[in-house]
């Protein structure tokens, strides 16, 4: 049996006792770790020599360095965007019950890159059978409309040039309507769709991405008879818009990773 590398573990340790407190003393460090302070204080001398940690002499207490993000960029870098966002679509499924999608745009398309639905133990509502890979209409689809609206500044001369197909009764395929519709959800942040890929189902969709060369779609979906866009909007943006919030950090990090 391979025995772990216990200095490498309490290292490790220490470095995530930051997590907590951003600038610990030697004692809070210890108590965190649960080692004494001279142990501490050498594995700390360590982290010093190599560049991830420094103390203020006059605070008496550590930060840690710049150097300390290459490990976390490296780690960034690995990942692609859909695997990032795993962990924090399975919450918001589970927090709503329901579905989460991600994807990116496609010419008039979108592409799903990334599906998580809640546990069978969370699961409230009735989603439908989508799967990563597969194209949705933008126009009447959250995500697309979101999607289209923060990567063409020129909507009406994009919306004209579209294809527009009529999926269901309700599908808004005047194309006036249409641009007016994604400028809406532009100015609002966030798209709402409602019985326009298929009647009885419907999403709720945020943008991310900002400042990358490439932006994916985030959308709650949703069963109409279940949410009204009036509830969506008061029960499940602010869930998804906290969730756009870690996910654009994350991104961000990432980019800055890809560029130093």
């Amino acid at each position: 049996m391979i025995k772990q590398n216990r200095s490498l573990v309490r290292g490790l340790r220490i470095l995530r006792a930051f997590n907590e407190v951003p600038q610990p003393s030697l004692a809070e460090i210890a108590a965190a770790v649960e080692l004494d302070k001279t142990t501490c204080r050498r594995f700390l001398l360590t982290l010093q020599e190599e560049g991830y940690v420094e103390f203020d002499d006059t605070l008496k207490r550590y930060q840690l360095r710049p150097l300390v993000l290459e490990l976390g960029y490296a780690r960034l870098n690995s990942l692609s965007v859909p695997k990032l966002a795993a962990p924090y679509m399975r919450e918001l499924a589970n927090q709503v019950g329901g579905a989460v999608n991600l994807s990116i745009l496609d010419g008039d398309e979108i592409v799903l890159v990334g599906r998580t639905v809640a546990d069978v133990e969370k699961r409230k509502l009735v989603t439908m059978n989508l799967h990563v890979g597969m194209r949705l209409p933008a126009h009447c689809t959250a995500m697309g409309r979101i999607l289209i609206g923060t990567t063409h500044d020129d909507l009406r001369s994009f919306v004209a040039a579209m294809k527009v197909h009529k999926l269901a009764s309700s599908t808004v395929v005047n194309r006036t309507a249409l641009t007016q519709a994604i400028a809406e959800a532009v100015r609002k942040g966030y798209a709402v769709v409602a019985d326009q890929l298929s009647l009885g189902y419907g999403a709720i969709a945020v943008s991310l991405g900002t400042g990358m060369t490439e932006r994916f779609g985030l959308a709650v979906s949703i069963t109409t008879s279940d949410y009204s866009p009036e509830r969506l909007e008061q029960d499940v943006l602010p869930e998804l818009r906290a969730v756009k919030d870690k996910l654009d950090r994350v991104l961000a990090m990432r980019a800055g990773g890809n560029h130093s």
